[in-house]
């Protein structure tokens, strides 16, 4: 069997320094953190990683600084086996790095020194190959070259999944259209309807924004699962419930592996599901994306969830 390949561009792949503490202080203290991490970050990136650890293969479309957070940002991403062939670096341009502060509860402060604003130049991107991937899986950081994967995508009949985790609203709107599998996060879904989002009225604010090349327009919520609106109804998946111990890259995790189960071709109920489970699991598990699981990791963990269901 073929594997699947999928193309992630991101706005920007990041060097995030994580430190573990009791509780974030405020509105100031100087604290002791219980364990610090450094690791590579970014929204398409993280998904890219998930696609390798879950069996797929995954290139990176993306820039960086030409600095020493660069040059470890590609040899992350090399290690886990992600091509990038294509990750180009800027110079006069500083990488992304985030600092996260994560709690007792998995919760996160992040504060990120941004890159300076790089150029929205797509005329390097090699678009051609797009006809040798089986989807595209995007987020909204980079909107120029964004918007050129997913047209591409769109030509060659792939299924291309947007990461809508923030930005400006009218931005991700028209991304949105641009994609077959965009899926928000719970605070842009609020932005683009103009009301918190609950159990209510997430139905009709997803079917607001449903419009264009969209398959599905969707939304995670976190513990309390995904819904989705497909042009005729409005569905929900359950989350596995698992004890949070880090929630950084989770988000990631979900879109890479629903850009996975989509290039093998699984339903879209069976994509979501296998989505969840990937990124429940990832919450049990610190480092960010160092706590992204592989498929045989995966597949113990549905096992013993299953094992627990039918007790």
């Amino acid at each position: 069997m073929k594997t699947p390949h999928i193309i992630c561009l991101g706005g920007s792949a990041t060097i995030d320094q994580i430190f573990y503490v009791d509780r974030v202080p405020a509105p100031s203290a100087k604290i002791s953190a219980n364990e610090f991490v450094i690791t590579g970050g970014g929204v398409a990136a993280n998904a890219a990683v998930a696609i390798q650890r879950l069996g797929g293969m995954a290139t990176y479309w993306g820039r960086v600084g030409q600095d020493s957070w660069g040059d470890q940002v590609l040899v992350m991403l090399a290690k886990e086996g992600v091509n990038i062939q294509y990750l180009r670096q800027l110079t006069g341009y500083r990488t992304k790095v985030s600092t996260v502060l994560i709690d007792s509860d998995g919760e996160r402060l992040v504060v990120s020194a941004q890159p300076q604003g790089y150029p929205d130049v797509i005329d390097w991107l090699p678009l051609d190959k797009v006809s040798e991937a089986d989807a595209v899986c995007v987020d909204t950081r980079w909107v120029g070259g964004a918007q050129a994967i997913l047209d591409k995508a769109s030509q060659h009949a792939l299924p291309s999944v947007l990461d809508g985790d923030s930005g400006d609203a009218a931005v991700v709107l028209n991304l949105m259209h641009a994609a077959t599998h965009p899926v928000l996060s719970e605070p842009m879904l609020a932005k683009l309807s103009g009301k918190t989002i609950d159990a209510a009225n997430v139905g009709a604010a997803l079917q607001g924004c449903f419009s264009g090349r969209n398959k599905i327009v969707g939304v995670t919520l976190g513990g309390k699962g995904t819904y989705w609106f497909d042009g005729n109804a409005v569905h929900h998946a359950a989350s596995p419930k698992v004890v949070v111990v880090d929630t950084l890259a989770a988000g990631d995790t979900w879109h890479g592996a629903l850009a996975l189960a989509l290039a093998q071709g699984q339903p879209i109920d069976a994509a979501i599901d296998f989505a969840s489970r990937a990124a429940a699991l990832k919450c049990t598990r610190r480092g960010g994306r160092l706590g992204i699981p592989t498929l045989e990791q995966l597949h113990t963990f549905t096992s013993t969830v299953e094992a627990k269901s039918r007790l």
